[in-house]
């Protein structure tokens, strides 16, 4: 039987999934595995971890914003739709895009989102970079992480929000601190994994929002 840390995901960020959502999200794995792995998303040796390595991870991106999720988020370099279809099943009323500069991707991915009935979400060929005043954006091993801060500089709104995620490691990197933004980690996975959250204050600034809901033991 394998291990489901959803449970553990879910006592960490403080939110019950309902069980529509964890039927969705158990399509998306069905669909991630029949699916992606073939079309060369995701490598046939990530079969069996589907839900432990990728969903569940990929719904601790939403710690970013417990008890206020966006009204807009794009999912930039989504592939095969991590974490931006896992986050669009738990934020319902979130509007999603999967932005890819990949058109095969995104076919896939609109046939997933399809498959999966999410009137929330869409699918679009595109750059990030070509993005201006986003208020939410996530990225899941897409850039380097001094990279991927650049482009949050760019592309966010005041106020907006962003979430990279870093490498799956049981210790922090003590350069990720010095990007800026709120190092957390996310010690329910196996390995642990990484987040960084960015909140722009200005033109090329970032803040780290100290009014944020931090629960214990989550910051790096």
């Amino acid at each position: 039987m394998k291990h489901d840390p959803q449970p553990q995901i879910s006592e960490w960020l403080g939110v019950d999934l309902s069980s529509e959502q964890r039927a969705l999200l158990e399509g998306f794995e069905r669909w991630l595995s029949d699916e992606a792995i073939p079309a060369g998303l995701l490598s046939p040796g990530e079969r069996d971890r589907i839900w432990a390595r990728h969903i569940v991870d990929s719904l601790s991106f939403s710690v970013a914003w417990t008890g206020d999720a966006p009204q807009r988020l794009i999912d930039a370099g989504s592939g095969g739709g991590l974490p931006g279809i896992p986050l669009a099943i738990a934020f319902p009323q979130t509007a999603v895009t999967l932005l890819d500069r990949s058109s095969k991707s995104v076919r896939l991915l609109r046939r997933a989102i399809r498959v999966l009935g999410l009137a929330n979400t869409e699918a679009i060929v595109g750059d990030v970079r070509e993005q201006r005043r986003c208020e939410a954006v996530t990225m899941r091993a897409v850039l380097r992480p001094p990279e991927a801060v650049e482009v949050m500089r760019d592309v966010l709104m005041p106020g907006g929000r962003g979430v990279i995620g870093l490498a799956h490691r049981r210790t922090a990197d003590p350069g990720w601190r010095q990007l800026g933004g709120r190092v957390v980690e996310v010690s329910v996975l196996d390995p642990t994994g990484w987040l960084l959250i960015m909140q722009q204050r200005g033109h090329r600034q970032t803040h780290l929002d100290r009014s944020d809901h931090q629960p214990e033991g989550r910051s790096g």
